[in-house]
């Protein structure tokens, strides 16, 4: 949630990914800093201050990694596309990994009920964007 009332726009409500990683790059541009941001090694972090004063309908940020306390890489997402390689049913819980990953997409199944590769037999392109970690 964003507030910042006579620069950003009150009530929007958005399916941008947007990330802590965003941030830095974010308030730097905001503040009017971009040249601060170091360029000497990659940084995973847009610049999505366009898209939070109303400038621009995307953030920026397609695809985003997500890794577990292991280490590995549990979920990766494509624009509206999740990909889970581990999961829990709780912090208790152990680890599980299945045999398969699970594809969702998020736009028309926001619960992640039904996974695509069991749903759909065309869905294997996936396996393309998913990171080779898994």
């Amino acid at each position: 949630m964003v507030r910042w009332p006579g620069k950003i726009p009150a009530g929007v409500v958005t399916g941008e990914m947007f990330t802590a990683h965003d941030w830095y790059k974010t308030f730097a541009a905001l503040a009017g800093a971009s040249d601060k941001v170091p360029t000497d090694r990659p940084l995973d972090g847009v610049d999505a201050s366009q898209f939070l004063l109303g400038n621009s309908q995307a953030t920026g940020r397609e695809s985003l990694l997500f890794f577990g306390p292991d280490g590995e890489c549990w979920a990766a997402k494509w624009r509206n596309i999740k990909a889970i390689f581990h999961y829990t049913e709780g912090i208790d819980q152990p680890i599980v990994k299945p045999q398969l990953p699970m594809f969702y997409d998020l736009e028309s199944d926001p619960h992640e009920d039904y996974n695509l590769l069991q749903d759909k037999l065309d869905m294997w392109w996936m396996f393309g964007i998913a990171p080779r970690a898994a």
